[in-house]
């Protein structure tokens, strides 16, 4: 933050203006020349702290017009007692900025949204009673607790709060064959541009920013395999941007392909190719207007149009996965096998996916 030294004399020519400095809201005033800052003021895309940073703005233009400026900006700091914990705020930022963790941005915002400090250990409590109010799911709840400690190891605040969670459980985010069968016919049918990216999808149970990222030298089509090895996640805030990472478990694995997986990936090359579109290492699934790389968003809608058309009811984005992963157990294929080309632990595997069939297999002797 930089202060302005106090003198007689100052000139600013034009109210304060407001930037997006990764995110949060700074305001710059500019004095003989020289810029100086607030910063603290809130998430950009707060309707809220934007509207209080801009009277901010129209109170240090309004006391220069009218010859009272503080020089300083000191008394125009933030400093309201009722504002979010600053310091944990400020920690949850730079985390976030060094990371780019989507848990990390929603523990900020959701700080930034209680506005009360979070320094004491009945402070905290509240904070998560009026998450649990505002119908946070508990295995939420407790994510964002736990990564408010990691950012703040110091704090005695968020350590000895009891909350429990129900199992996690994916049984009604899964499709049936008979769905899968519904969506990829309807895709072939009628959007032929997003058919291959679902198919895949559906075939190899990725990860959202796994897919995304999916390049063509990922695919070995004579061992029959994908190798996983970088992802394309969300960049910062941002809806499309994305940025080159490691996988979620900074670990390489490898993914079999089927039959049908490998058709439709050489198709697609096949068509790749005819539009110029198609490099070594370029990304394997473009969008149909940009031919640019994919992002959640689109995808969401394209996967919510698709299923409100098959007269499916509505799963997550993510249920590809689930799906992939719930069908290849049920399948009697070994748990380890299946943990390992998931990218999974093996007992996370089991507690999430491994659901009774109805068909058990005795043994005979």
């Amino acid at each position: 933050m930089s202060y302005r030294k106090e003198s007689s004399k100052h000139l600013v020519r034009k109210p304060p203006s407001l930037r997006n400095n990764n995110g949060v809201i700074q305001l710059r005033v500019r004095i003989d020349g020289s810029d100086y800052f607030i910063n603290r003021l809130g998430r950009y895309n707060n309707p809220i702290a934007y509207s209080a940073a801009l009277s901010l703005s129209a109170r240090i233009w309004q006391d220069y017009c009218a010859g009272c400026l503080d020089n300083t900006l000191d008394s125009y700091q933030p400093t309201d007692p009722n504002d979010a914990d600053e310091s944990l705020v400020e920690s949850l930022h730079q985390h976030f900025l060094q990371t780019g963790q989507g848990r990390v941005r929603h523990a900020l915002r959701l700080v930034e949204d209680y506005k009360k400090p979070l320094k004491t250990k009945t402070q905290v409590a509240g904070f998560i009673k009026w998450m649990e109010d505002r119908g946070i799911a508990p295995q939420t709840r407790i994510g964002i607790i736990s990564t408010c400690k990691r950012v703040k190891p110091d704090s005695s605040a968020f350590v000895g709060h009891r909350m429990k969670a129900p199992p996690k459980s994916v049984i009604t985010e899964i499709l049936t064959r008979k769905e899968v069968g519904l969506i990829l016919d309807y895709l072939k049918t009628n959007d032929e541009w997003y058919y291959p990216i679902f198919f895949t999808w559906l075939g190899t149970g990725l990860r959202n920013s796994e897919l995304i990222g999916l390049t063509w030298d990922s695919v070995d089509f004579e061992s029959r395999e994908l190798k996983i090895t970088k992802t394309l996640r969300r960049w910062m805030d941002s809806n499309t941007k994305r940025e080159w990472a490691t996988t979620k478990n900074k670990k390489h694995r490898i993914v079999p392909l089927t039959d049908g997986v490998i058709q439709v990936l050489m198709e697609h090359q096949q068509q790749m190719m005819k539009l110029g579109l198609y490099r070594d290492d370029g990304v394997i699934f473009l969008t149909k207007k940009s031919k640019n790389h994919l992002y959640d968003l689109l995808l969401e809608r394209v996967w919510k149009r698709t299923l409100n058309e098959c007269g499916i009811r509505y799963r997550k984005l993510y249920s590809q996965r689930h799906t992939f992963l719930s069908h290849t157990l049920a399948s009697g294929n070994s748990p380890a096998d299946v943990a390992a080309i998931a990218g999974h632990r093996l007992d996370e595997l089991l507690k999430t996916y491994a659901k009774p069939t109805g068909s058990l297999k005795l043994v005979e002797w």
